[in-house]
């Protein structure tokens, strides 16, 4: 990047300068469609930039390739970061995405220790997926990318889940009544609640619950 200020690095790449600091800082990696961007962008080689093997500049000549793919692999059994599966799925923030595929898309890469110590999120359970809609806003935006921990099926009061109701998708907020009613709340005030009781609770399945939101 040289000179070049951040602002300026992430306009040329196509991205927000939040997200740029959050890759700096180690809080979150890019994909790897995103990386080669960035690589493109700062005029330096994807293998380079990704883990450090290899020329740094483009175009020049590495006499020992067989080298930088040992050391690429080492690199991936470090257990340093972990690859966390994005999905081709939306969590409607809204009146419901039907579900059509569950086809791995991409895969994100985050710092392990991060994952288990800061979130007390397993990699195991670790998913990415994203929000369609705007009935979550202002605290979730149509296109957003979630972290989803789908170890956990269990309701805790006002936390924010995915949930698959028949085919839909949602991402909603959660009130579980004692009586076994559940009240599915938006964010949004335009929305209202959704109640749902007896059977139609009972179809209410958690796939899991929204640990961080990740910026686009």
């Amino acid at each position: 990047m040289g000179g070049e200020s951040n602002r300026s690095f992430a306009d040329k790449c196509a991205i927000s300068e939040g997200t740029l600091r959050r890759y700096l800082i180690g809080e979150t990696f890019p994909s790897l469609d995103t990386l080669e961007v960035i690589a493109q962008a700062a005029g330096v080689n994807l293998a380079w930039l990704a883990a450090g093997v290899g020329p740094r500049e483009i175009g020049a000549v590495d006499s020992d390739a067989q080298l930088a793919v040992d050391q690429t692999a080492e690199w991936n059994k470090s257990g340093d970061f972990v690859r966390v599966p994005r999905y081709e799925i939306a969590a409607s923030a809204g009146a419901g995405a039907v579900v059509q595929s569950e086809q791995i898309v991409d895969y994100l890469a985050f710092k392990s220790d991060w994952l288990k110590l800061s979130l007390g999120l397993s990699p195991a359970n670790a998913a990415v997926i994203s929000v369609m809609g705007d009935s979550m806003e202002p605290y979730l935006f149509d296109g957003d990318l979630i972290l989803v921990d789908t170890g956990i099926s269990r309701i805790s009061n006002d936390s924010v889940y995915v949930l698959q109701y028949d085919e839909s998708l949602l991402v909603k907020r959660i009130q579980r009544k004692g009586d076994g009613t559940v009240i599915v709340k938006s964010d949004n005030p335009l929305y209202e609640p959704e109640i749902f009781r007896g059977d139609a609770a009972d179809r209410l399945r958690v796939v899991g619950r929204l640990v961080r939101r990740l910026v686009r």
